[in-house]
């Protein structure tokens, strides 16, 4: 774990200097505090960034950090910090984001709320990016069934968009999780709203849209969710409704149609049969035979591949294939040597 001096030195390096010129500079001098020695214009200071984040009750996380999300690591242009409030177990859970128009319909928002709150209330954590219309339908939905993360294109302090302060107390209240790339007291921008969505797809097993017209910033995360290995599904709509377009697009470009929360399972491979239920799980999401069998032969303690094979009877590349299914569903963490497993309570 980074040292709190190193990360809020960290933090300072990358807003000042944006993520590109950042981890240059952090490479050239070596680490986060000669970084910061050597900035000519230093626009945040480490003292500041610390207070801010006391004040406002937020942790500040690297990759160096346990609570880091694992699948963020993997993406082509992983962020080198993260803000947070709330429970960051909420992303021990498999994870689905669940995206659309801003300017929705009410069936739109409503078929949002069912899919967000059908799969909160099976285990799984509801990814969507806390803007008006169907990301709000998909948060309030999953934060009353279950829990929700939202990543937002502001600072924590000042959630953006301000009519869903009260959203986010209830997240929060339900062990959801707010996340954020930009210093506490940033303001929301234009730019924000593309990069942040990188994030939402990032952290999710799969991108649900349900309403998307043909400039939607939703068909963005769906771009980038391909980018990154994830799936992508899409509700279709009425021909006449132009919040549909996008959505149709996506199914004929290949996304998964899915109407139910079974059908977004079934589309990211997982079943919510209560017959095969993943170890230790009393309730909720399950796995298919095969991977529940894989899993089971993952302990608390970290087991390596070669143990997964012996015990499974698979060929390494099977067994290394089957643990990245896993990992992506929330099911197991990767760490040094092997695997352990993670319980979804």
């Amino acid at each position: 774990m980074a040292a709190d001096t190193d990360r809020y030195h960290l933090a300072a390096v990358v807003h000042s200097l944006g993520r590109s010129r950042s981890r240059e500079a952090l490479a050239a001098a070596g680490g986060a505090r000669a970084a910061f020695r050597r900035l000519q214009a230093r626009r945040y200071r480490p003292e500041d960034l610390e207070a801010a984040c006391r004040r406002h009750g937020l942790s500040l996380l690297t990759p160096a950090d346990p609570a880091f999300p694992a699948l963020l690591c993997a993406i082509p242009d992983p962020p080198p910090l993260l803000y947070v409030h709330g429970d960051t177990s909420a992303l021990l859970r498999p994870t689905v984001a669940v995206v659309g128009a801003r300017r929705c319909t009410r069936g739109g928002a409503d078929v949002a709320a069912a899919l967000a709150g059908s799969l909160a209330a099976r285990g799984v954590t509801v990814v969507s990016g806390l803007a008006r219309g169907i990301d709000t339908a998909a948060h309030r939905a999953a934060a009353a069934a279950g829990r929700t993360v939202a990543v937002i294109g502001s600072g924590l302090a000042s959630p953006y968009p301000p009519a869903n302060r009260g959203l986010v107390t209830a997240i929060i209240a339900g062990g959801g999780l707010l996340l954020s790339e930009y210093p506490p007291d940033a303001g929301a921008r234009r730019h924000h709203f593309p990069e942040r969505n990188r994030l939402i797809s990032g952290l999710a097993r799969g991108v649900v849209v349900v309403e998307a017209g043909v400039r939607s910033g939703s068909l963005i995360t769906a771009r980038m969710a391909l980018e990154q290995g994830r799936e992508v599904c899409a509700v279709p709509g009425s021909v006449v409704n132009p919040a549909a377009r996008g959505c149709h697009r996506l199914l004929r470009q290949g996304a998964a149609l899915v109407e139910s929360a079974d059908d977004v399972l079934d589309a990211l491979g997982l079943t919510a049969s209560p017959g095969i239920l993943a170890p230790g799980v009393t309730g909720g999401l399950a796995l298919e035979p095969g991977l529940a069998a894989i899993c089971a032969a993952v302990g608390t303690t970290v087991t390596t591949l070669d143990e997964v094979m012996a015990a499974t009877g698979l060929s390494g590349s099977a067994a290394a294939a089957a643990l990245v299914e896993l990992e992506l569903s929330g099911f197991v963490r990767r760490v040094a040597g092997g695997y352990i497993r993670r319980p979804l309570a």
